[in-house]
């Protein structure tokens, strides 16, 4: 709307002067003079398609009409469109011409300095409120796109930052769910390989097999229960401490597994870096409940403050033992991530005595 209203007001400026020429200059010169600017104003309003050589044309054309809104919208059209400063000079330079030359003509001197004086001036106005039209309207543009790119950014930023979230949360759900649902396999395949168990005792494997299921039901309803509300802390509760690390061990003692823990730490430990230690003793247990039940195993806590926490998991290699137990094939890459962040370092592999190892060490900090 507002361009439609730029194009009325060029063509009345356009017409107002066609028409008074004739009645500045009589005779056949004026109305040669009144048809040009016509036409030169029909030629205008092709600028916006065909400006960087309709517009020179124009004005060079416009030495013969004398033109002066022509001149000025010419220039002004030109300065805001070039990128090019030089040619934006050249011109203004033609502009200038094309309104000093009939001044040039005239034989007073004083009346034809004056009109130069002030036909420059116009066109120096013109071309520099273009050339501050455009820069302002570049100016504006990198703004606009450095604001979208800005929100792009965080839109971005606030996805990763989710799908991390995610990840965390999907890799706490493995390391809670998987280890309750193993020992449930366990205590379940000791009820199924021993049919003529005693009946306390199969009241008894029962109801560790009905406490184990309810606390991972548990477990994981608060998990679940982060999922479906995003504008909570990600926090789940209670977090394990450290004596959460010793009774792992005791819960896989209890479903059958031949695993010793040798504790070697006396000084009390943080709890991030307890939380970090449960993960590693349960990632390595709950594999040992998969692939290695029937064997022997051990983990070793050792560290003080001040030196590393090293945590060892271990069992003897098995032999020709399988399992149907699914894996996610995330534990390890869980731990290791964890233990990363906690500056530690994780190794995991066969070793040199026939055992299968997992070992973290993990910087014990100082209590201030």
């Amino acid at each position: 709307m507002r361009r439609i209203w730029h194009e009325i007001l060029i063509g009345v400026l356009v017409l107002l002067e066609a028409v008074s020429s004739p009645l500045l200059v009589s005779g056949a010169p004026g109305i040669v003079g009144s048809v040009l600017t016509l036409l030169l104003g029909v030629g205008l309003l092709l600028r916006h398609r065909f400006w960087p050589w309709l517009l020179p044309l124009v004005l060079l054309v416009n030495v013969a009409a004398g033109a002066i809104t022509v001149m000025v919208v010419a220039t002004y059209a030109y300065a805001t469109r070039s990128p090019s400063r030089l040619r934006t000079l050249l011109v203004s330079l033609l502009a200038a011409a094309s309104g000093a030359l009939p001044f040039l003509l005239m034989m007073q001197t004083a009346v034809a300095v004056s009109g130069m004086i002030i036909m420059v001036l116009i066109v120096a106005s013109a071309a520099a409120m273009g050339m501050y039209a455009s820069t302002r309207r570049q100016l504006l543009a990198e703004l606009r796109e450095r604001a979208e790119q800005a929100e792009s950014g965080r839109a971005a930023a606030q996805e990763q930052a989710r799908r991390a979230e995610r990840t965390r949360i999907a890799r706490e759900m493995h390391d809670i769910v998987a280890h309750k649902i193993s020992l449930v396999a366990l205590q379940a395949g000791a009820l199924e390989v021993n049919p003529g168990m005693p009946r306390e005792q199969v009241g008894e494997s029962a109801g560790l097999i009905r406490q184990t299921a309810t606390l991972a039901l548990s477990e994981l309803r608060e998990v679940l229960g982060v999922l479906r509300n995003e504008d909570e802390g990600p926090l789940l509760t209670p977090q394990p401490t450290w004596e959460d690390v010793r009774t792992l061990v005791t819960e896989s003692q209890g479903a059958g597994i031949s695993v010793e823990l040798f504790d070697f730490i006396d000084d009390p430990v943080p709890d991030q870096l307890a939380r970090t230690a449960y993960r590693v003793v349960q990632e390595g247990l709950t594999n040992i409940h998969k692939h290695a039940r029937h064997t022997r195993a051990r983990v070793a806590l050792i560290g003080e403050p001040g030196t590393d926490l090293v945590i060892e998991v271990s069992n003897v290699l098995p032999k020709g033992f399988t399992t149907d137990l699914p894996g996610a094939r995330m534990g390890l890459s869980g731990i290791e991530t964890r233990v990363s962040h906690a500056g530690g370092t994780i190794t995991s592999g066969p070793t040199d005595d026939g055992r299968f190892e997992v070992k973290a060490v993990i910087p014990w900090p100082t209590t201030p």
